[in-house]
């Protein structure tokens, strides 16, 4: 079931580019029915690629308040992109006398009406649009056998024996078909560092079981999927900006339809047979205050997150770790490539938000999932290590900088790359990559830094770190409780590690040889060096004092590992 809109509207272009804008108003509760918000948030692990901020319902009832009031007045208008340019869903018919003017008609589907099959299969279509590389695979075979016993559980799908005889992606063997192995391979190889391939999985895979379920799925949420996180992509229409003040207009709408004056109204025209649904939907329609909107006539992605991140920038800026997380995890590479120089120009410190992000989500990466990402449904924000903290540490490996031991002048990092970088075999085939230099071949985003820094933190993490037990002082995670993870214990010991790089005149051949490295380097040295309670009650770990000391303290029993410093010590600041 579809619903057609139509409304009075001007077409403008700013420049001589072609890409055009209407401008017009519409009501509220309309602009909910065709626009979607694609947040970037989780569904458990799973993670979305859109890039609005979660929903704040502090502000959404700020702005119901302020909505509440007819004298009140917003001129800025919600910022809007088309998702599709097919000349059905979204049409503009210029007025015969004046081309700029005319009426424009937005179709969009009843989404509340769909069954969860149906959503899935057109957010699924929608993905592979994007990336064709995608249309024809199959999901994984061990995630869809997953999925299908979970929805078992659930209730969705009766015993095995009930089931077809074929397998979920339509094969009688899926390992003689191979395509789970196929899939898994251009996956990876076209989808290094960005995420639409992980989103898509996910998306395939729950298709693959809820065909299997007979009756159409009506329920809210299907396998931890929420119906309203994903027909923001299957929309006509994506709204870049405004979504608080489209929620509280809406809330003010729904507030005012629970007057005396509106309920006797509802009464009375139920009286005389109208139907139910659709008189709520007049009334709210009737009720909801215009609201102006700006429609972007391009369907690009990378165009309609380049306006979103511009204009947060601008405007309320968005967090810096949800920033990052947003522009290199929501487009693919193809698409991120159209924007990339446009995004750099904005100030948006793009290789580092693509740079952190791989680190974070790599599964050979130490900080998979150990890092602030600013995402809805993350998790336990006390186990995450910061964004700029991670982006510091990242600093130190991929641009050579920043390599030193609290108080002490001397940056390692930066002496190993100017007496040892030019002659490391890592980088000597740098010309044949089309780097100008060796340093440019170790810094690119997926140079030899890359490979170094997941090995050493690996390292790190096997010799020192617990990754089970919260509660301990070693453990893993909980910058704020571990002696080990956390920004001045990290950045120790990989200005230290420099330190020792140039000491032994390391060149580094390969990434293999951090290991042989990390075992000479801590030869001798106590694996529960950071185990003990340091009894850090109401100490603040990055005062210059504490960093120092503790700098210091490792520095010199790391050197002549005879004994353990003593707990307390950790507690002094050191006065330089």
């Amino acid at each position: 079931m579809e619903r057609s809109f139509q409304y009075p509207a001007i077409m403008l272009n700013q420049t001589k580019v072609d890409k055009p804008m209407l401008m017009f108003g519409a009501p509220a509760a309309d602009i909910g029915f065709w626009s979607g918000i694609p947040q970037k948030r989780r569904f458990g692990n799973d993670e979305t690629i859109g890039f609005q901020r979660d929903e704040s319902p502090k502000r959404v009832e700020s702005l119901r308040e302020f909505f509440a009031d007819d004298e009140n007045i917003i001129q800025n208008p919600l910022l809007c992109a088309s998702r599709v340019l097919d000349g059905q869903s979204i049409r503009f018919d210029a007025d015969s006398d004046n081309p700029s003017s005319g009426t424009v008609t937005i179709t969009a589907p009843d989404v509340n009406s769909m069954s969860f099959q149906d959503i899935l299969a057109r957010v699924r279509t929608y993905l592979e649009s994007r990336v064709p590389e995608l249309s024809g695979q199959a999901p994984k075979e061990s995630l869809v056998i997953a999925l299908k016993e979970r929805a078992r559980q659930e209730g969705h799908l009766g015993t095995e024996e009930e089931e077809s005889p074929e397998d979920l992606n339509g094969h009688t063997d899926a390992e003689e078909s191979g395509e789970d192995s196929e899939v898994e391979d251009v996956t990876s190889v076209l989808f290094e560092e960005s995420h639409i391939a992980d989103f898509w999985e996910e998306i395939a895979a729950r298709h693959e079981v809820a065909k299997l379920v007979s009756e159409p799925i009506q329920a809210s949420s299907f396998l931890g999927f929420a119906r309203e996180g994903l027909v923001a992509y299957i929309l006509p229409v994506v709204l870049v900006d405004g979504q608080h003040r489209l929620r509280g207009a809406l809330a003010a709408a729904l507030v005012r339809l629970q007057t005396d004056e509106i309920r006797a109204e509802i009464e009375k025209r139920l009286d005389c047979g109208e139907d139910a649904v659709q008189l709520e939907t007049d009334l709210l329609c009737r009720e909801s205050r215009r609201l102006p909107v700006s429609l972007l006539l391009s369907a690009e992605p990378a165009e309609q997150v380049f306006q979103f991140v511009v204009v947060n920038q601008k405007a309320i800026p968005v967090g810096r770790a949800l920033l990052g997380t947003i522009v290199s995890t929501t487009l693919s590479n193809d698409e991120m490539a159209k924007v990339a120089t446009r995004l750099k120009n904005a100030g948006i410190r793009l290789e580092e938000s693509q740079a952190i992000t791989y680190l974070a989500r790599h599964p050979d990466s130490p900080f998979l999932n150990r890092v602030e990402r600013g995402l809805a449904g993350s998790g336990a924000e006390q186990d995450l290590l910061q964004w700029n903290v991670f982006a510091s540490l990242v600093s130190i490996f991929r641009y050579l900088r920043e390599g030193k031991l609290f108080g002490e002048k001397n940056d390692y990092a930066h002496v190993w790359r100017t007496r040892f970088l030019n002659e490391s075999p890592i980088v000597a085939d740098f010309g044949n990559k089309g780097c100008a230099d060796a340093f440019e071949c170790w810094s690119r985003a997926d140079g030899p830094w890359r490979e170094i820094f997941i090995k050493f933190f690996s390292e790190v993490r096997s010799f020192f770190g617990e990754t089970t037990v919260p509660e301990l002082k070693n453990y893993w995670g909980r910058p704020r409780d571990s002696n080990l993870f956390n920004k001045i214990s990290l950045t120790i010991l990989s200005a230290d590690f420099f330190q020792y790089l140039v000491e032994t005149k390391s060149t580094l051949s390969s990434a293999n040889d951090i290991s042989t490295l990390f075992s000479e380097w801590l030869e001798g040295v106590n694996p529960e060096y950071f185990s003990r309670d340091w009894n850090l009650g109401g100490v603040k770990k990055d005062s210059t004092g504490i960093r120092n000391q503790w700098a210091s303290l490792w520095s010199q029993y790391r050197k002549n590992p005879e004994m353990l410093p003593q707990a307390r010590s950790y507690r002094i600041p050191k006065v330089v």
